[in-house]
Protein backbone atom coordinates (compact mmCIF):
# COMPACT_ATOMS: atom_id res chain seq x y z
CA UNK A 1 0.00 0.00 0.00
CA UNK A 2 2.72 2.48 1.09
CA UNK A 3 5.93 2.47 -1.04
CA UNK A 4 9.21 4.66 0.39
CA UNK A 5 12.95 4.53 -0.97
CA UNK A 6 14.17 8.26 0.05
CA UNK A 7 17.76 9.70 1.04
CA UNK A 8 17.94 12.74 3.37
CA UNK A 9 21.29 14.32 4.72
CA UNK A 10 20.73 16.33 7.45
CA UNK A 11 23.48 17.74 9.98
CA UNK A 12 25.38 15.10 11.42
CA UNK A 13 22.49 12.46 10.57
CA UNK A 14 21.68 10.35 7.65
CA UNK A 15 17.61 9.46 6.86
CA UNK A 16 18.30 6.05 4.16
CA UNK A 17 15.06 4.27 4.10
CA UNK A 18 13.12 1.58 2.13
CA UNK A 19 10.06 -0.47 2.60
CA UNK A 20 7.41 -1.54 1.00
CA UNK A 21 4.35 -2.30 3.37
CA UNK A 22 1.96 -5.12 2.62
CA UNK A 23 -0.54 -4.55 5.61
CA UNK A 24 -3.05 -1.92 6.76
CA UNK A 25 -1.36 -1.04 9.47
CA UNK A 26 2.86 -0.45 9.50
CA UNK A 27 4.47 -0.34 13.06
CA UNK A 28 8.23 1.54 12.64
CA UNK A 29 9.87 0.44 15.59
CA UNK A 30 13.34 1.89 16.41
CA UNK A 31 14.91 3.56 19.53
CA UNK A 32 14.97 7.28 20.13
CA UNK A 33 16.73 9.20 17.56
CA UNK A 34 17.20 6.60 14.62
CA UNK A 35 14.93 8.18 11.90
CA UNK A 36 11.37 7.41 12.73
CA UNK A 37 9.87 10.67 12.97
CA UNK A 38 11.87 12.14 10.11
CA UNK A 39 10.22 9.19 8.16
CA UNK A 40 6.71 10.52 8.87
CA UNK A 41 7.66 13.28 8.12
CA UNK A 42 9.28 12.67 4.44
CA UNK A 43 6.12 10.94 3.81
CA UNK A 44 3.77 13.82 5.27
CA UNK A 45 5.51 16.35 2.94
CA UNK A 46 6.87 18.03 6.01
CA UNK A 47 10.43 17.07 4.88
CA UNK A 48 11.59 17.30 1.13
CA UNK A 49 13.78 13.89 0.64
CA UNK A 50 17.16 14.43 -1.50
CA UNK A 51 16.24 11.69 -3.27
CA UNK A 52 14.44 8.55 -3.78
CA UNK A 53 10.41 7.72 -3.54
CA UNK A 54 7.23 7.48 -1.88
CA UNK A 55 3.54 6.28 -3.14
CA UNK A 56 0.68 5.68 -2.17
CA UNK A 57 -1.06 2.90 -3.37
CA UNK A 58 -0.28 3.83 -7.31
CA UNK A 59 -0.12 7.65 -6.39
CA UNK A 60 3.34 9.35 -6.46
CA UNK A 61 3.04 11.73 -3.63
CA UNK A 62 6.85 12.14 -4.30
CA UNK A 63 9.51 10.82 -6.59
CA UNK A 64 12.84 12.82 -7.53
CA UNK A 65 13.17 10.86 -10.58
CA UNK A 66 9.88 12.00 -12.02
CA UNK A 67 10.25 15.37 -10.57
CA UNK A 68 7.17 15.13 -8.29
CA UNK A 69 6.89 16.34 -5.02
CA UNK A 70 3.06 16.88 -4.08
CA UNK A 71 2.64 19.49 -1.36
CA UNK A 72 1.32 18.42 2.13
CA UNK A 73 -2.40 19.72 1.54
CA UNK A 74 -2.77 17.85 -1.36
CA UNK A 75 -1.53 14.44 -0.25
CA UNK A 76 -4.58 13.64 1.53
CA UNK A 77 -2.50 12.08 4.72
CA UNK A 78 -3.95 12.75 8.22
CA UNK A 79 -1.01 13.15 10.70
CA UNK A 80 -1.21 13.08 14.48
CA UNK A 81 2.66 14.61 15.45
CA UNK A 82 3.75 13.69 18.95
CA UNK A 83 2.97 16.75 20.68
CA UNK A 84 -0.70 16.77 19.02
CA UNK A 85 -0.28 20.13 17.50
CA UNK A 86 -3.69 21.47 18.62
CA UNK A 87 -3.99 25.12 18.28
CA UNK A 88 -4.65 25.99 21.80
CA UNK A 89 -6.85 29.42 21.11
CA UNK A 90 -9.62 26.57 19.26
CA UNK A 91 -11.90 24.42 21.27
CA UNK A 92 -11.72 20.81 20.79
CA UNK A 93 -14.84 20.91 18.19
CA UNK A 94 -12.87 23.53 16.34
CA UNK A 95 -9.95 21.49 16.37
CA UNK A 96 -11.68 18.70 15.02
CA UNK A 97 -13.26 20.39 12.21
CA UNK A 98 -10.23 22.18 11.02
CA UNK A 99 -9.97 20.81 7.41
CA UNK A 100 -12.85 18.79 7.55
CA UNK A 101 -13.60 17.52 3.94
CA UNK A 102 -17.66 16.98 4.60
CA UNK A 103 -20.05 18.96 6.95
CA UNK A 104 -20.89 16.65 10.17
CA UNK A 105 -18.43 14.53 10.22
CA UNK A 106 -15.90 15.81 12.94
CA UNK A 107 -18.94 15.74 15.27
CA UNK A 108 -19.58 11.98 14.38
CA UNK A 109 -15.61 11.38 15.13
CA UNK A 110 -15.61 13.46 18.79
CA UNK A 111 -18.99 11.12 19.48
CA UNK A 112 -17.39 8.10 18.34
CA UNK A 113 -13.93 8.69 20.48
CA UNK A 114 -15.59 9.61 23.46
CA UNK A 115 -15.09 13.26 23.72
CA UNK A 116 -18.00 15.33 22.37
CA UNK A 117 -19.09 15.99 26.19
CA UNK A 118 -15.90 18.23 25.94
CA UNK A 119 -16.16 19.88 22.68
CA UNK A 120 -16.59 23.62 24.03
CA UNK A 121 -13.40 22.89 26.16
CA UNK A 122 -9.83 23.93 24.91
CA UNK A 123 -6.62 21.99 24.77
CA UNK A 124 -5.40 23.50 27.91
CA UNK A 125 -8.43 22.68 30.01
CA UNK A 126 -8.30 18.65 28.84
CA UNK A 127 -6.21 15.47 30.12
CA UNK A 128 -3.41 13.89 27.27
CA UNK A 129 -5.76 11.09 26.40
CA UNK A 130 -8.36 13.83 25.40
CA UNK A 131 -5.94 15.67 23.56
CA UNK A 132 -4.87 12.85 21.68
CA UNK A 133 -8.41 11.31 20.65
CA UNK A 134 -8.74 15.70 19.58
CA UNK A 135 -6.01 15.49 17.43
CA UNK A 136 -6.77 12.00 15.94
CA UNK A 137 -10.79 13.21 15.26
CA UNK A 138 -8.92 16.08 13.26
CA UNK A 139 -6.82 13.77 11.18
CA UNK A 140 -9.71 11.48 10.61
CA UNK A 141 -12.13 14.57 9.56
CA UNK A 142 -10.23 15.37 6.51
CA UNK A 143 -10.99 11.91 5.32
CA UNK A 144 -7.23 10.73 4.60
CA UNK A 145 -6.08 8.38 2.51
CA UNK A 146 -3.42 7.43 5.42
CA UNK A 147 -3.28 7.88 8.61
CA UNK A 148 0.38 8.79 10.35
CA UNK A 149 0.54 8.40 13.73
CA UNK A 150 4.05 9.55 16.18
CA UNK A 151 4.05 7.46 19.46
CA UNK A 152 0.47 8.63 19.77
CA UNK A 153 0.32 6.45 22.80
CA UNK A 154 3.68 6.74 24.74
CA UNK A 155 2.40 9.32 27.46
CA UNK A 156 -0.71 7.45 28.59
CA UNK A 157 -1.37 5.12 31.04
CA UNK A 158 -1.65 0.86 30.20
CA UNK A 159 -5.84 1.22 30.43
CA UNK A 160 -6.36 4.16 28.42
CA UNK A 161 -3.98 2.85 26.02
CA UNK A 162 -5.98 -0.55 25.69
CA UNK A 163 -9.20 1.58 25.35
CA UNK A 164 -7.30 3.99 22.58
CA UNK A 165 -5.70 0.08 20.98
CA UNK A 166 -9.52 -0.38 20.17
CA UNK A 167 -11.10 2.76 19.01
CA UNK A 168 -8.23 2.58 16.44
CA UNK A 169 -8.56 -0.50 15.09
CA UNK A 170 -12.75 -0.14 14.93
CA UNK A 171 -11.90 3.28 13.09
CA UNK A 172 -9.30 1.50 10.77
CA UNK A 173 -12.11 -1.10 10.26
CA UNK A 174 -14.77 1.26 9.31
CA UNK A 175 -13.29 4.25 7.31
CA UNK A 176 -10.68 1.34 5.52
CA UNK A 177 -7.79 3.73 6.21
CA UNK A 178 -3.98 2.16 5.92
CA UNK A 179 -1.85 3.47 9.07
CA UNK A 180 1.76 4.14 9.74
CA UNK A 181 2.21 3.76 13.21
CA UNK A 182 5.92 5.26 15.14
CA UNK A 183 6.68 2.67 17.90
CA UNK A 184 9.26 1.63 20.05
CA UNK A 185 7.40 -0.29 22.42
CA UNK A 186 7.52 -4.24 21.11
CA UNK A 187 4.21 -5.00 22.78
CA UNK A 188 2.07 -2.40 20.88
CA UNK A 189 3.59 -3.44 17.75
CA UNK A 190 2.26 -6.73 18.08
CA UNK A 191 -1.17 -5.12 19.45
CA UNK A 192 -2.00 -2.75 16.31
CA UNK A 193 0.20 -3.92 13.25
CA UNK A 194 0.37 -6.35 10.54
CA UNK A 195 3.57 -5.02 9.61
CA UNK A 196 6.67 -4.24 10.72
CA UNK A 197 9.92 -2.30 9.93
CA UNK A 198 12.82 -2.04 11.81
CA UNK A 199 15.13 1.10 11.07
CA UNK A 200 18.41 1.40 13.19
CA UNK A 201 20.33 4.50 13.36
CA UNK A 202 18.55 6.14 9.98
CA UNK A 203 18.41 2.96 8.45
CA UNK A 204 16.00 0.54 7.47
CA UNK A 205 17.21 -2.87 8.29
CA UNK A 206 14.59 -5.43 8.43
CA UNK A 207 10.54 -5.52 7.67
CA UNK A 208 7.73 -8.04 7.19
CA UNK A 209 4.92 -9.32 8.91
CA UNK A 210 5.47 -8.59 13.26
CA UNK A 211 6.15 -12.47 13.84
CA UNK A 212 8.28 -12.98 11.15
CA UNK A 213 10.47 -10.27 12.46
CA UNK A 214 10.68 -10.77 15.86
CA UNK A 215 11.06 -14.69 15.59
CA UNK A 216 14.05 -14.28 12.36
CA UNK A 217 16.07 -10.99 13.58
CA UNK A 218 18.56 -10.38 10.89
CA UNK A 219 21.52 -9.89 13.65
CA UNK A 220 21.75 -10.05 17.63
CA UNK A 221 21.18 -5.86 17.36
CA UNK A 222 18.01 -6.15 16.36
CA UNK A 223 17.44 -9.04 18.75
CA UNK A 224 18.42 -6.70 21.36
CA UNK A 225 16.63 -3.83 19.83
CA UNK A 226 13.39 -6.29 19.93
CA UNK A 227 13.89 -7.12 23.52
CA UNK A 228 16.00 -10.14 23.14
CA UNK A 229 18.46 -9.94 25.60
CA UNK A 230 19.56 -13.67 26.23
CA UNK A 231 21.78 -14.57 23.85
CA UNK A 232 24.04 -17.84 24.01
CA UNK A 233 26.25 -18.11 21.00
CA UNK A 234 26.31 -21.89 19.43
CA UNK A 235 27.03 -23.44 15.96
CA UNK A 236 24.88 -25.23 13.32
CA UNK A 237 25.21 -28.94 13.32
CA UNK A 238 22.14 -29.63 11.54
CA UNK A 239 19.22 -28.38 9.70
CA UNK A 240 15.76 -30.42 9.54
CA UNK A 241 12.79 -29.77 10.79
CA UNK A 242 14.29 -27.85 13.63
CA UNK A 243 17.77 -26.14 13.79
CA UNK A 244 20.55 -28.49 15.54
CA UNK A 245 22.29 -25.81 17.56
CA UNK A 246 25.76 -26.78 19.86
CA UNK A 247 26.21 -24.95 23.01
CA UNK A 248 29.33 -24.14 24.68
CA UNK A 249 28.15 -27.00 26.95
CA UNK A 250 28.57 -29.22 23.89
CA UNK A 251 24.80 -29.72 24.27
CA UNK A 252 21.96 -29.66 21.60
CA UNK A 253 19.45 -27.65 21.16
CA UNK A 254 16.59 -28.27 19.27
CA UNK A 255 15.41 -24.64 17.90
CA UNK A 256 13.55 -22.99 14.86
CA UNK A 257 14.21 -23.87 11.10
CA UNK A 258 16.42 -20.73 9.57
CA UNK A 259 18.44 -20.97 6.25
CA UNK A 260 21.50 -22.00 7.82
CA UNK A 261 24.17 -24.62 7.02
CA UNK A 262 26.33 -26.83 8.84
CA UNK A 263 29.10 -25.03 10.90
CA UNK A 264 27.67 -21.81 10.70
CA UNK A 265 28.14 -19.58 13.92
CA UNK A 266 25.21 -18.63 15.32
CA UNK A 267 23.04 -17.05 18.74
CA UNK A 268 20.31 -18.48 20.25
CA UNK A 269 18.06 -16.57 21.53
CA UNK A 270 16.56 -17.54 25.20
CA UNK A 271 12.56 -15.86 25.24
CA UNK A 272 10.78 -15.79 28.62
CA UNK A 273 7.75 -17.30 26.94
CA UNK A 274 9.77 -20.48 25.32
CA UNK A 275 8.93 -23.00 28.89
CA UNK A 276 6.96 -26.06 27.59
CA UNK A 277 4.63 -27.67 29.89
CA UNK A 278 6.81 -31.51 28.98
CA UNK A 279 9.18 -32.86 26.74
CA UNK A 280 7.51 -33.83 23.43
CA UNK A 281 9.56 -33.98 20.50
CA UNK A 282 9.41 -29.89 19.47
CA UNK A 283 10.87 -29.64 23.10
CA UNK A 284 14.20 -29.19 25.18
CA UNK A 285 15.19 -30.28 28.42
CA UNK A 286 17.07 -28.12 29.70
CA UNK A 287 18.87 -27.15 33.75
CA UNK A 288 18.79 -23.74 34.70
CA UNK A 289 20.23 -22.32 37.79
CA UNK A 290 17.68 -20.41 39.51
CA UNK A 291 18.64 -17.03 41.06
CA UNK A 292 15.22 -15.40 41.70
CA UNK A 293 11.89 -15.99 41.65
CA UNK A 294 9.24 -13.20 41.81
CA UNK A 295 5.62 -13.68 42.32
CA UNK A 296 3.62 -11.15 39.92
CA UNK A 297 0.10 -11.20 39.40
CA UNK A 298 -0.36 -13.41 36.36
CA UNK A 299 3.15 -14.22 35.85
CA UNK A 300 6.02 -15.94 37.78
CA UNK A 301 9.30 -14.44 36.75
CA UNK A 302 12.80 -16.71 37.01
CA UNK A 303 15.81 -15.32 36.70
CA UNK A 304 18.50 -18.25 36.21
CA UNK A 305 21.99 -19.33 34.65
CA UNK A 306 21.51 -21.39 31.61
CA UNK A 307 25.04 -21.96 29.51
CA UNK A 308 26.98 -19.27 31.66
CA UNK A 309 24.51 -16.72 30.89
CA UNK A 310 21.52 -15.01 32.64
CA UNK A 311 17.81 -15.94 30.86
CA UNK A 312 14.74 -14.90 32.33
CA UNK A 313 11.61 -17.19 32.37
CA UNK A 314 7.76 -16.66 32.67
CA UNK A 315 5.12 -19.08 33.82
CA UNK A 316 1.81 -18.50 33.73
CA UNK A 317 0.57 -18.04 37.58
CA UNK A 318 -1.91 -21.26 36.89
CA UNK A 319 1.07 -23.38 36.03
CA UNK A 320 3.01 -22.56 38.69
CA UNK A 321 2.28 -25.80 40.57
CA UNK A 322 3.44 -27.77 37.52
CA UNK A 323 7.26 -26.79 38.70
CA UNK A 324 9.54 -26.98 41.38
CA UNK A 325 11.86 -23.72 41.95
CA UNK A 326 13.38 -22.37 44.78
CA UNK A 327 16.28 -19.71 44.20
CA UNK A 328 19.54 -20.86 45.24
CA UNK A 329 18.52 -24.56 43.22
CA UNK A 330 18.49 -25.83 39.72
CA UNK A 331 15.53 -26.38 38.25
CA UNK A 332 14.41 -28.46 35.43
CA UNK A 333 12.64 -26.67 32.22
CA UNK A 334 11.19 -27.67 28.50
CA UNK A 335 11.88 -25.18 26.03
CA UNK A 336 9.73 -25.20 22.99
CA UNK A 337 12.06 -25.30 19.76
CA UNK A 338 9.92 -22.69 18.05
CA UNK A 339 9.51 -20.18 20.26
CA UNK A 340 13.91 -20.53 20.32
CA UNK A 341 15.11 -17.80 17.49
CA UNK A 342 19.03 -18.40 16.00
CA UNK A 343 20.44 -15.34 14.58
CA UNK A 344 23.03 -15.38 12.51
CA UNK A 345 26.88 -14.11 13.74
CA UNK A 346 29.72 -12.90 12.17
CA UNK A 347 33.42 -14.87 12.74
CA UNK A 348 34.78 -12.10 14.62
CA UNK A 349 31.54 -11.55 17.09
CA UNK A 350 31.95 -12.17 19.95
CA UNK A 351 28.64 -12.71 22.86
Amino acid sequence: MVKVKVKKKLKGFELKVEFSSKGMTTALFAPSGSGKSLTLKAISGILTPDEGFIYLKERALFDSAKGINVPPQKRKIGYLPQEYGLFPHLTVLENAKFGEKRKGTAEEILKRLKVWEIKDKYPHQISGGQKQRTALARALAAEPELLLLDEPFSALDKSLKEELYKELKGIQREFQIPVIIVSHDIDEVFELSDWLVIIKEGKSSQEGEPHEVFFNPKDPETANLLGQKSLIEGVVKEVNQFTLIKLPSGKTLKCRKGEFKREDKVFISILPFSVALSLEKETNKVKVKVLSVKEGREIVKITGIFEGKEIELHLPRSLRPNFNIEAGKEATFYLSAEQIPVIRRNNEEES
